[in-house]
């Protein structure tokens, strides 16, 4: 594929923040959902307060059924996961039907996961999904462009989620290297002023203030400037 257009460029941004939206705040879910079984079924609360999320659930069963399965409900998993499809099924051509296929699967067995009386074994079959997903994006997907803006958007999502989730600084630095080493590699321009404060604090520093992490989530927003569908 030659030069990709604006349009073409937010899908596949959108598309790995989304992707990888749905994989984190499931696999964060996950630890909370331990806790609320077996230690403090109000533990959702502070789910919600630490994604930046209104909490409007009123108990423990409640969000977990919301937030997993709600595609009305704009936080949800399922919600995400939909907008990941979206965006996959028009950029099908330059990311393969193969590479589409996965996220198709995965909206599935989020589908069979609402129906079931034992959801979390359906949510291990959509982290398989998205892990597929990404191998077959490695494989079939033929722009390198294309791979690099993908996995651009992944990482912006994943620093994210890691600050606003308090994963250890020496994850954050190793994503935001990640990020890094892509940065020339998109194609599109990005806003250097941003990284530059990016790199002061992730980079620089050993550990991060509430300001601190809050800012990096600040600058991440301006780092790749596409269309919002947040």
């Amino acid at each position: 594929m030659g030069i990709i257009s604006i349009k073409s460029t937010d899908n596949l941004f959108w598309l790995g923040r989304y992707v990888e939206r749905v994989f984190t705040t499931l696999r964060v879910f996950s630890e909370y959902y331990d806790k609320m079984i077996d230690k403090d079924e109000n533990a959702y609360i502070d789910f919600c307060n630490k994604l930046g999320i209104e909490n409007t659930y009123s108990y423990k069963q409640e969000f977990i059924t919301k937030y997993l399965f709600d595609e009305n409900d704009p936080n949800s998993v399922m919600s995400n996961l939909l907008c990941a499809y979206d965006n996959a099924v028009v950029m099908r051509n330059e990311i393969s039907s193969e590479t589409l296929s996965y996220i198709q699967m995965a909206v599935n067995y989020m589908e069979q996961g609402r129906e079931s009386s034992a959801p979390m074994l359906k949510l291990q079959e959509v982290f398989d999904c998205i892990f597929a997903f990404w191998g077959s994006a490695d494989d079939f997907v033929e722009s390198e462009t294309t791979r690099n803006i993908l996995k651009f958007g992944r990482s912006v999502e994943r620093l994210d989620l890691y600050t606003r989730f308090s994963f250890s600084p020496t994850l954050i630095k190793k994503e935001f290297s990640i990020l890094l080493n892509r940065l020339y590699k998109v194609g599109v321009d990005c806003n250097i002023d941003a990284i530059n404060t990016l790199m002061n604090i992730i980079l620089e520093k050993d550990e991060y203030s509430d300001y601190d992490l809050y800012t990096v989530r600040d600058e991440l927003s301006k780092v790749f400037i596409t269309a919002p569908q947040y």
